[in-house]
């Protein structure tokens, strides 16, 4: 059980996971892929942080806290972390700087680390903190390093 502190970097090691008959490196290549990790990332995280609560459904975030305050569950990969809406994903998806910087004002994402699966890394940031360090709403891989380890965005 961990307190939320916004820029800490948390570290933690997946140690239990399995499914069927597929072997254990091929699910590490899977959850390595945010599309797949995130369904299983969302509901994880209020392990980790028990004062989370998730929000089911497609919602404009994933979890709550006891304040109300509203957090969205963004994956790194190997391509980096983008922090867009939904909407604004995607191959002919387009971004539209005002609205999603609208959006992030209003939200501290849990940044999730998920390059070397099972470890992962997990750091909270205010979006508004975000957008003025990445005003187009994504951390280049090249820069993972970096936000990782800087405790302030």
């Amino acid at each position: 059980m961990n307190d939320i502190i916004i820029d800490k970097v948390y570290e933690f090691e997946i140690k239990n996971f399995s499914f069927g008959d597929i072997p254990r490196e091929e699910l590490v290549q899977n959850f390595k892929d945010g599309r797949c990790c995130s369904w299983f990332m969302e509901p994880q995280v209020t392990k980790w942080f028990p004062s989370l609560t998730r929000v089911h459904g497609n919602k404009d975030h994933d979890h709550v806290d006891q304040n109300g305050v509203k957090y969205d569950a963004k994956n790194f990969t190997k391509n980096g972390l983008e922090f867009k809406p939904s909407n604004q994903l995607g191959a002919g998806r387009s971004f539209n700087e005002s609205v999603a910087h609208a959006k992030a004002e209003s939200l501290v994402y849990i940044c999730c680390d998920i390059v070397d699966f099972p470890r992962i890394r997990v750091k909270f940031a205010k979006g508004n903190d975000l957008i003025k360090t990445y005003p187009k709403c994504k951390i280049p891989k090249k820069k993972r390093e970096e936000f990782f380890n800087d405790q302030s965005c």
